[in-house]
């Protein structure tokens, strides 16, 4: 059987315990800065270049074109 009064004076014991520890340590906010190194990693942009036999070679590898375009089957929400 549960011993409510025996958890109940262990629990307040425990809480006066820990509130007692915690009065050592002042938890006012304080600032923190971090100085990181950034770096653009990022290439230059310029001008594009495309290879003019690229839409030939995706549309010779896809399952199925028409008109010049890759025919895809729409799908439903589910």
């Amino acid at each position: 059987m549960v011993d409510r009064e025996k958890i109940e004076r262990e629990a307040e014991e425990v809480l006066k315990r820990f509130s007692k520890i915690l009065e050592q340590y002042s938890f006012q906010e304080v600032e923190e800065y971090y100085i990181l190194e950034i770096k653009n990693v990022l290439r230059e942009d310029s001008e594009p270049s495309v290879d003019p036999s690229f839409r030939e070679k995706v549309l010779k590898i896809a399952p199925k074109t028409r008109d010049g375009y890759i025919v895809v089957e729409k799908s439903r929400w589910e």
